[in-house]
């Protein structure tokens, strides 16, 4: 509330953007028969209670959201009305941890700040002070007016000394916000200035040749032996043991003891192991040594119990293997997935050899040949700075860039680029599922930092104290349990 009629609109924000609150739950209001104690808790700090009351910080805040909200346009529906509430509660947290910082520092808003500060509330039309409108106020809600211009004095105090803006001076020197020393400002206007340019050669992954895969399949031809079977799974070894010592007596058929017992864990509603190759079966097997036992059964048998990785199982052989036929044209993507999933060390380390080629080639011609040579685009990479995580301080390494996903965070990439010497060919380096040969060709010394950059550690500061203060042992945060519990059954 700024003024009179502010005042008038704030205490009707909730009943235009939440008026579900005050059907489902009259008490919030504080209408004819609420007690306000009633109001359920969201949580504690510090032993202080979070209630959504009439009057609380927690309702004053939710006024301020709501009509925030509202002014963008923003559409009041049940999850805006979640965020509300939701960003509503974490300030009044922050709002109470502040106070109690600024109480144990001792310091007290002087009444003049209160009464200065005061004032907005009493302007008229013509936005000035009037005498009449707060003659006309009430004791009581001038009385409540400044307690909550007190209380939020005090937590805006210890926002201000912490994270206020240094545009605020007196006598030369910044009144608010944390001080930096001069080694620290000279350091940030320097950040980011030193950027590199590079030619890049990638040698994708995904080009792995079919030849290759039909080469390896054929040298581990076993792994893709497919098998016709069913298999049966329980929780437990006792009732495993159970069910196998019936079907080997007879007292039940393997399909019949599918439908009774097992979970499905591994078939479909028939019983059908769905994973059929043998490096499949090998993986769902708790103990890799009982391989044999499952895909030796001679057609019609059935195993012992075997653990397995969900529960204990017992398979049976409904026809002999089959092999392999690596003339079809799916054979080479069975075995892609394979290799891509279990044996990408093997892909990586054919384009790394590859790779290695290219570099020497590359040394011994120019890096453009070596690129026409070896059949790959010659990728320019523009100039950037060593940044790791692509901190928003500075520019980073565009990393849309084909072949260079992940490479703001891949520290090997950024030691090699910023390690070599002027046109120096780097190793092949591994990077997501590439394998990237860089020239180093262009620097870029550029200044491109300005005062954003104090602006964005202001707001890091801000954030690593919210983020402190929500992960406190002095917080008991109730919030989701309590706004799903009565406002929205």
């Amino acid at each position: 509330m700024k003024k009179n009629t502010a005042y008038t609109i704030g205490s009707l924000i909730i009943l235009l953007i939440c008026a579900f609150v005050f059907v489902i739950l009259p008490v919030f209001t504080g209408g004819a028969g609420a007690n306000q104690s009633d109001a359920p808790s969201f949580g504690k700090y510090n032993g202080k209670e979070i209630r959504y009351e009439s009057g609380s910080d927690f309702q004053n805040y939710v006024q301020q959201y709501g009509q925030m909200f509202q002014q963008y346009g923003q559409q009041m529906d049940s999850s805006t009305y979640y965020y509300i509430f939701n960003y509503a509660f974490d300030s009044t947290v922050l709002h109470l941890a502040y106070k109690d910082f600024v109480n144990a520092s001792g310091y007290k808003v002087s009444d003049a700040t209160v009464k200065r500060a005061m004032l907005p509330y009493f302007y008229d039309e013509t936005g000035k002070y009037s005498d009449k409108l707060y003659r006309q106020t009430p004791d009581s809600e001038k009385l409540n007016i400044k307690n909550n211009v007190t209380s939020s004095l005090l937590s805006q105090r210890y926002y201000d000394d912490n994270f206020g803006s240094n545009n605020d001076t007196f006598g030369g020197q910044p009144l608010f916000g944390l001080k930096e020393s001069n080694s620290e400002l000279d350091f940030l206007a320097a950040y980011g200035n030193k950027k590199r340019g590079f030619n890049m050669a990638v040698f994708s992954t995904k080009d792995y040749p079919a030849e290759e895969k039909i080469k390896f399949g054929k040298e581990n031809a076993a792994k893709f032996n497919s098998y016709d079977m069913s298999v049966i799974t329980v929780d437990d070894k006792a009732t495993a043991a159970k069910v196998a010592k019936r079907i080997q007596n007879g007292e039940i058929t393997f399909e019949d003891a599918v439908t009774e017992y097992s979970d499905k864990n591994f078939s479909n509603s028939e019983g059908k192991l769905t994973n059929k190759f043998q490096y499949q079966i090998e993986n769902i097997l708790a103990n890799k040594a009982d391989l044999a036992k499952v895909v030796d059964l001679a057609t019609d048998s059935v195993s012992e119990v075997i653990e397995t990785t969900i529960g204990f199982s017992i398979f049976k052989a409904n026809g002999d293997k089959t092999p392999l036929n690596f003339d079809e044209d799916s054979a080479a993507t069975t075995i892609g997935n394979y290799m891509t999933n279990y044996e990408a060390s093997v892909i990586e380390d054919y384009f790394t050899t590859k790779a290695t080629d290219f570099t020497t080639e590359a040394m011994n011609t120019s890096f453009a040949s070596a690129c026409s040579k070896f059949n790959v685009e010659k990728v320019d990479v523009a100039p950037f700075p060593l940044n790791y995580g692509s901190v928003s301080v500075t520019t980073s390494v565009d990393t849309s860039v084909a072949g260079l996903a992940g490479a703001d965070t891949n520290e090997n990439f950024l030691k090699t680029a910023f390690g070599l010497k002027m046109n120096e060919i780097s190793k092949p380096i591994v990077l997501s599922d590439n394998i990237v040969v860089l020239q180093y060709v262009t620097e870029d010394n550029t200044a491109e930092t300005d005062g954003t950059v104090l602006s964005e550690l202001e707001n890091y500061d801000s954030d690593s104290s919210h983020q402190a203060i929500m992960s406190s042992s002095k917080l008991e945060n109730n919030f989701s349990a309590t706004y799903f519990k009565y406002f929205m059954n």
